[in-house]
């Protein structure tokens, strides 16, 4: 058995971890892309919120598992905290057997969740993330995951929300990066809410604008020239579906006029592209499950699970799924 050294992460490790990651995916994942050290640096180096990572290695400094997350900013009840959403997490399948009765998946594991779960100042309250069923049946019997949310599926026909009628005040134009005006509307939208992902400049311009292998669209909607409202937008497949994907959208609460006005542009958008379908993705939290289906999308369930950790005690899993809505931006499936 080789020996093990178990140890946080560190941003010179990245072409150690680079390596391995491409290696092992590259054999488990049909249609793998190798990721750059750009995009790695993008992920753990850049991101706003921090990234965090556990990691196993051998005598040689070789990466043989890893556990780790990218820090998501949350507004608590008002109070900016953390939670992280749990990525890239892998284990060699050379060295998968035999090395210790929990397993180097495991070993890695526990050492994360211990130094970055907690509820307390700069920790995660809430760990969470989108496990194959092999990572969903460690973390449920070692590493105390329970099953968060089903992920809601909604897509509607392009050439029908392109000719969803809108309010001649609401102008939509499209954009590359994000729009001025974004951080005033969040302020709006987020007032009274319990927990909302913190959707502002510094996100939004790390999360779509920056990242070296993203291919996104703003739709800015305004009245007035003041912004009310915006969506990002990814062509790409999801599950083997084509569609242009809603990643994140933000309207303040009752203005259907924004919402139709950026609904009807997405699908213009999505025809401009050849596709048929636009689509979105949405947690048991969604706050705007009648509004979207009287716009024209119907609910399917798609194969995917969010599973988490609670570490606030008096907040477990359930009330997470109740209060916490999460949008396909808040994972990294695109």
């Amino acid at each position: 058995m080789p020996e093990i050294t178990l140890r946080e992460y560190e941003p010179a490790d990245g072409e150690a971890v680079l390596a391995a990651f491409n290696r092992i995916f590259a054999e488990v994942q049909h249609g793998f892309r190798p990721r750059s050290l750009l995009e790695w640096r993008w992920r753990f180096v850049d991101n706003p919120a921090g990234g965090r990572a556990s990691l196993a290695l051998d005598e040689q400094g070789r990466v043989l598992a890893q556990y780790a997350g990218l820090g998501v900013r949350l507004l608590l009840e008002g109070e900016e905290v953390l939670i992280s959403q749990s990525v890239d997490s892998f284990c060699d399948p050379a060295v998968r057997g035999g090395l210790a009765r929990a397993g180097l998946f495991v070993q890695a594991g526990r050492p994360y969740a211990e130094r970055h779960g907690f509820d307390g100042e700069g920790e995660d309250r809430l760990m969470y993330g989108l496990p194959v069923p092999a990572a969903w049946r460690v973390g449920r019997d070692q590493l105390e995951y329970s099953m968060l949310s089903p992920l809601w599926r909604l897509e509607g026909e392009s050439i029908s929300l392109e000719r969803l009628e809108s309010e001649g005040d609401v102008c939509v134009e499209a954009g590359e990066t994000v729009p001025d005006g974004v951080d005033a509307l969040f302020d709006v939208v987020a007032a009274g809410q319990t927990a909302v992902v913190i959707k502002d400049r510094q996100h939004l311009s790390w999360r779509y604008d920056a990242r070296p292998e993203g291919e996104y669209l703003w739709l800015h909607a305004r009245r007035n020239q003041e912004l009310v409202g915006w969506m990002v937008l990814a062509p790409g497949a999801v599950e083997g579906r084509q569609a242009l994907w809603i990643m994140d959208s933000l309207v303040r609460s009752g203005d259907d006029g924004a919402r139709r006005a950026l609904m009807a542009a997405a699908g213009r958008q999505a025809r401009a592209r050849d596709l048929d379908t636009v689509a979105r993705i949405a947690t048991d939290a969604c706050r705007e499950w009648e509004v979207l289906q009287n716009l024209g999308l119907r609910v399917v369930h798609s194969g995917y699970s969010f599973a988490g950790r609670s570490y606030v005690p008096r907040r477990p899993v359930a009330w997470w799924t109740e209060h916490l809505s999460l949008a396909l931006g808040d994972t990294d499936l695109l």
